[in-house]
């Protein structure tokens, strides 16, 4: 062989031995892991074994002690077996789709260990009877009663006697669940009626809740079956007195039929006397109940409330006083004794000092607040009265009274901005008192006082804003006097005589008979009515119950004025201003009687005033301008009648005037334009007529001025510069039948004119002569 082939055979050769090597070695190795793993495996046998017999030792040992436990304390086997029903229940109704059947079973079972649970507890199912530390019962009786309630189970649905519902509900209220307590009970009662632990437990129950109509039941379900228990007695006589019940009265009449009656009992038959009117017995009981008892500090605080209600002042002090000695913290008597000495000039210092205590304690509410105030003010200290009510109001945010008093004293003093800005503080919550809007509504005509231009348009949306919010206060409570006093003067003001009359008869009905708000109310709708002697018998009226209002020298004034007594007018209105140096409306009449007393200086002084004031009460500056034209000073004039215009160019009575000072000035040509617009837009302005007669007689147009002047008179038949020249012009042109129906209308609305007369006997003689024919 060559050698080639050798060295290939030697290379397969030793290939081949290489292979078989490495294929022995392997399978070494094989064998030795196999033995590894079965040597391994065997171990964890023996661990497992191990492990296997330690647990089944566990087991055994666990078991003995269940066992061993559950001898001890049996209710435990309920538990558990009531914990199964609920987890089981709460896995079924945590799943999205609710198998009726599956519901209907795990209910069965929840029913069953319910039923289990109660039986291991003992007692008589008394509140309270649960003990409070066991948490396990707790968490697990929690989790009960959702359960139930989620699967609409009530005490009722449980098959439960009336013990069984009396331990549910102790269980029940243990954990706070006390409605489910309530029904329990309930349950009970309706198992075993008439059970006297029961009744109580509910009543004790409805007192926890606050629900006085269930109380008021179980405690008469009590006395059907003890009328005589006085506790039953005197709780239930407290009771119908919270909720105003005559049967309080019979209560007490049955605690002194059985002669067990005290001295409590008759200060309370004196309240509820006290608050049927029948004040002279109550005060006989509160007597009585003195003799016997004179230290009750709170029947002599009761007592002095009395007789301040029946105006018995120094009997109340005395009483008041006799409280004070007795209790120096009685805040009621306290208050009492600052009413009693707040007219005495001579105790404003006691007052005062009263009136501190019973703020300080709370007494008297908001009334005794702003008595406080009043009463620092009286005694020079002014700036501490108003901090004292600011307190206050920190104090208590939501005093809607007392906000709406202060808003209502800044109204008064003309700081309308400063009403505003405690008005629109208000919380929330005490938006839903009615004073509130009562004020905003007289803050909404303030400030319509302040920007009226003397149209309806203008004074029309003004005041539909403030009516807004005296319906706002109606709505709130509809048996709220002064609100429907509010709506009726709006009503009134927007012309609506009708609605304001029904307004008003609805207050008269909710008010005192003596308010003076709503005499002068009634006074003002009678002015408008054209009813002067209705009007001055009511504020007559108001005046014997307020003489310290601004409200009834205005409204005298507005009577002598509609009487024709302008310097008496003038006089009143004077005398309103005084007490109320902001009352708009007084100004502007008494610059108005300046005017028709021929005193326009002291008119122009009064408009200046308010435009001072209120740079926008467009009403004064167009009667600037009269007194103005007055002085003859007709620039002045033009320039605040063309300021009116220029807000409202629709102001009927502005063009007039402002057509009055061009033909003044002698420019009748730009007078035409402005009367003819005032025309248009008023065709019943009398007065634009009349001026623009006078221009067409300026013009020499008589029979247009004639036409002019007629339509004057038929727009105000009371206009007499109109009657005059109508009477004038149909003289001048030869008309006499017409000129003696004219002057005769003339003397009609002036008998004592005696140039009418004159020209009236003239045309007559012109009427009657013979006529000449010449030949």
């Amino acid at each position: 062989m060559d050698a080639l082939t050798i060295l290939f055979a030697l290379t397969i050769i030793g290939g081949g031995s290489a292979l078989g090597w490495r294929m022995w070695t392997l399978e070494q190795r094989m064998i030795l892991t196999h033995e590894q793993t079965e040597k391994k495996l065997d171990e964890q046998r023996l661990t497992s074994r191990s492990s296997l017999v330690a647990l089944h030792h566990t087991l055994a040992s666990l078991e003995a002690g269940a066992q061993a436990l559950l001898s001890t304390q049996p209710q435990l086997e309920g538990r558990i077996a009531l914990h199964s029903s609920i987890a089981k229940s709460e896995s079924i109704l945590d799943r999205s789709i609710i198998n009726p059947a599956e519901l209907k079973e795990g209910g069965r079972s929840l029913i069953s260990a319910v039923r289990d649970l109660i039986g291991t507890i003992g007692g008589e199912g008394k509140l309270n009877q649960i003990p409070e530390g066991d948490v396990g019962l707790s968490t697990l009786s929690r989790r009960l009663f959702i359960v139930l309630e989620k699967c609409g189970l009530g005490p009722v649905d449980l098959a439960l006697n009336g013990l069984e519902c009396k331990r549910l509900g102790a269980l029940a209220y243990s954990v706070g669940e006390v409605s489910w307590a309530i029904k329990s009970y309930e349950c009970a009662n309706l198992k075993s009626p008439g059970e006297l632990n029961c009744l109580e437990i509910l009543e004790q129950l409805s007192l926890k809740t606050g629900d006085t109509r269930a109380r008021r039941h179980w405690l008469e379900e009590r006395l059907v079956i003890s009328p005589d228990d006085p506790e039953l007695l005197r709780s239930h006589a407290h009771l119908m007195v919270k909720l105003d019940d005559d049967a309080a009265e019979r209560d007490v009449r049955r605690l002194e039929a059985l002669g067990i009656d005290t001295p409590a009992d008759r200060s309370l038959l004196s309240g509820l006397r006290s608050r049927a009117g029948a004040k002279d017995e109550a005060l006989q009981s509160l007597d009585k109940a003195l003799e016997e008892d004179p230290t009750r500090s709170a029947d002599w605080s009761s007592k002095a409330q009395i007789h301040l209600e029946l105006e018995e002042y120094d009997e109340a002090l005395i009483a008041s006083e006799a409280c004070l000695s007795l209790d120096r913290q009685n805040g009621d008597a306290w208050a009492i004794k600052a009413q009693v000495l707040k007219d005495r000039p001579s105790e404003a210092k006691a007052a005062l000092k009263a009136a501190i205590h019973a703020v300080a304690l709370a007494a008297g509410g908001t009334e005794l607040i702003l008595l406080k105030s009043d009463l620092l003010a009286a005694n020079g200290k002014f700036e501490e009265g108003r901090e004292s009510l600011v307190s206050s109001l920190k104090r208590n945010p939501a005093d809607s009274e007392l906000r709406a008093a202060m808003a209502a004293m800044r109204l008064q003093s003309g700081d309308l901005e400063g009403a505003g800005e405690l008005l629109r503080a208000t919380p929330l919550e005490a938006m839903g008192e009615p004073f509130i809007h009562i004020q905003w509504g007289r803050l909404h005509l303030a400030s319509a006082d302040l920007q009226r231009d003397g149209t309806g348009d203008t004074d029309m949306r003004l005041l539909l804003v403030a009516k807004e919010s005296f319906d706002e206060a109606v709505r709130l409570n509809r048996e709220h006097g002064i609100a429907w006093l509010g709506l009726a003067r709006i009503q009134r003001l927007l012309k609506d005589k009708e609605a304001a009359a029904l307004s008003l008869s609805r207050a008269s009905r909710l008010l005192e008979e003596d308010q003076p708000a709503f005499s002068t109310e009634a006074a003002l709708l009678a002015l408008d009515n054209d009813d002067i002697a209705e009007a001055e018998r009511l504020i007559e009226n108001a005046s014997i119950h307020d003489n310290r209002s601004p409200t009834v020298p205005y409204i005298k004034g507005n009577i002598a004025s509609a009487r024709g007594r302008f310097e008496e007018a003038r006089a009143f209105y004077s005398e309103t201003l005084a007490i109320e140096p902001s009352h708009t409306r007084a100004m502007l009449n008494r610059a108005a009687c300046s005017m028709a007393l021929d005193e326009a200086h002291l008119s122009l002084d009064d408009c200046n005033s308010l435009l001072d004031r209120a740079p926008e009460l467009h009403l004064a500056r167009l009667r600037r301008a009269e007194s103005s034209m007055h002085l003859t000073e007709w620039d002045e004039a033009i320039n605040d009648l063309e300021a009116v215009l220029n807000i409202n160019p629709k102001h009927s009575h502005a063009l007039t005037r402002l057509a009055a000072c061009q033909i003044a000035l002698g420019l009748p040509e730009l007078a035409e334009a402005p009367l003819n617009e005032a025309l248009r837009i008023d065709n019943g302005n009398a007065e634009a007529w009349y001026q623009r007669g006078l221009l067409y007689m300026e013009w020499e147009r008589v029979d247009a001025a004639i036409a002019d002047f007629q339509k004057a008179a038929k727009a105000n038949p009371t206009h007499l510069q109109s009657r005059l020249h109508f009477a004038a012009s149909l003289h001048g042109a030869g008309r006499w039948e017409e000129a003696v129906d004219a002057w005769k209308e003339v003397l009609e609305l002036e008998p004592e004119n005696s140039v009418a007369r004159r020209r009236h006997d003239q045309a007559e003689t012109f009427l009657t002569a013979p006529i000449e024919i010449s030949e």
